[in-house]
């Protein structure tokens, strides 16, 4: 009888996906170290860009305005009209400014390249617990740390970058209680992703929505001996003073857009409910979905249910783009590096990444439950 050759074998397909899996880690690992060698050196050069440490001040100016005066928020934000531009200005929730502060105080004052050093710390966490194969993993960090977003975003020093550990923790452990813990974190600091509360509730997940609002009462609770409850009252004072934010520089929404290419007030304004249209067409629709892909839509779709997106949002690209990658379709990966092309575009790059996780390959249960290291569960609602 003749001996098949090692050729022949190799015929037969069954070297073909060990070639497949090595090509596609080479290919996660190239990106990894293009993007870690980017984030290391950014910290040569980024500290003179444009608006260095601008949000992280003001987090520390809150923090240092809470022990002074017992409150988070300028008294003038309070009484008049509140516009962006001033580093005063603090229009967050109170977790973060009570962050910063407890931290000034245990530790010592972070510096502002601290602050840089642990968004990679939670860029790294994220992807590695992203509930994929190692290659998205690590091509998922690469792109991420590559993109205009998250660059933005620790330029800066604002939290979007942050926010995508808890939310990949949320995904990985969905319906569970540790993820819908993580969930209401990332709702405290970013209230737009209570969105993912209520996509609970249509799906009737009891548990989980049970243990997404006890987390969230019990941050509010620990947050009260700093702030009181007059902390929240003050938040939304300075919610609803809040004015001017179509056109606003840097305001990538899809009405700012109307109003960037010439459009008048009442083409900008429904240009504003087309994009709340598109991002609740897109939550109901990934009702017939599996849970994964419905998450990842609803997340992503907050930044479309809100008439201000800043640019360094555009770093919660990362989910859908992961998601692509570890449902068969990694030209996913390509959705965060998209936030480098002209602002013009961005409203149209934020609305793919609300809709593209739809071309996804449905989920096969034993597999996602093989990737997290639970036992296969049949897929529910």
């Amino acid at each position: 009888m003749p001996t098949r050759t090692s050729s022949d074998r190799s015929d037969t397909g069954t070297d073909a996906p060990r070639n497949g899996r090595d090509h596609a880690l080479l290919f996660g690992f190239v990106l990894a170290v293009l993007g870690g060698l980017w984030l290391f050196f950014g910290l040569l050069f980024l500290p003179d860009a444009v608006g260095w440490s601008y949000d992280y001040q003001s987090y520390v100016n809150a923090a240092e305005r809470l022990s002074d005066t017992g409150s988070l928020y300028p008294s003038w934000a309070l009484e008049a009209e509140y516009r962006t531009g001033s580093i005063e200005n603090y229009y967050y929730t109170p977790p973060p400014g009570i962050a910063v502060g407890l931290f000034d105080q245990l530790f010592g004052a972070l510096s502002s390249t601290t602050w840089y050093l642990l968004h990679i710390v939670a860029l790294a966490g994220a992807s590695a617990l992203i509930p994929g194969p190692t290659w998205v993993k690590l091509a998922t960090f690469g792109v991420v740390a590559l993109s205009y977003g998250a660059m933005r975003d620790m330029v800066l020093g604002n939290v979007s970058v942050m926010l995508l550990f808890p939310l990949v923790v949320a995904w990985r452990w969905l319906d569970r209680p540790l993820g819908s813990i993580a969930q209401a974190l990332a709702m405290a600091v970013r209230p737009p992703l209570g969105v993912l509360l209520v996509w609970q509730l249509l799906r009737r997940q009891w548990p989980a929505v049970a243990w997404t609002v006890a987390a969230g009462l019990v941050l509010i609770a620990l947050s009260l001996p700093f702030v009181g409850v007059g902390g929240y009252f003050d938040y939304l004072t300075v919610l609803g003073n809040l004015s001017g934010l179509t056109g606003e520089e840097n305001n990538l929404d899809l009405s700012s857009w109307a109003v960037s290419v010439g459009a008048d007030d009442s083409v900008a304004q429904l240009a504003l409910y087309a994009s709340y249209a598109l991002g609740i067409a897109a939550i109901g629709l990934s009702l017939r979905r599996d849970r994964e892909i419905g998450f990842i839509v609803t997340a992503t779709a907050s930044l479309l249910l809100m008439p201000l997106l800043w640019d360094h949002y555009l770093a919660m690209l990362m989910l859908p783009a992961a998601l692509l990658a570890v449902r068969g379709r990694p030209w996913g990966l390509a959705l965060p590096l998209l936030s480098w092309l002209p602002p013009i575009a961005l409203p149209f790059v934020v609305i793919a990444g609300v809709w593209l996780p739809f071309t996804a390959r449905d989920r096969d249960p034993a597999e996602t439950a093989e990737a997290v290291h639970l036992p296969s569960v049949p897929e529910g609602a």
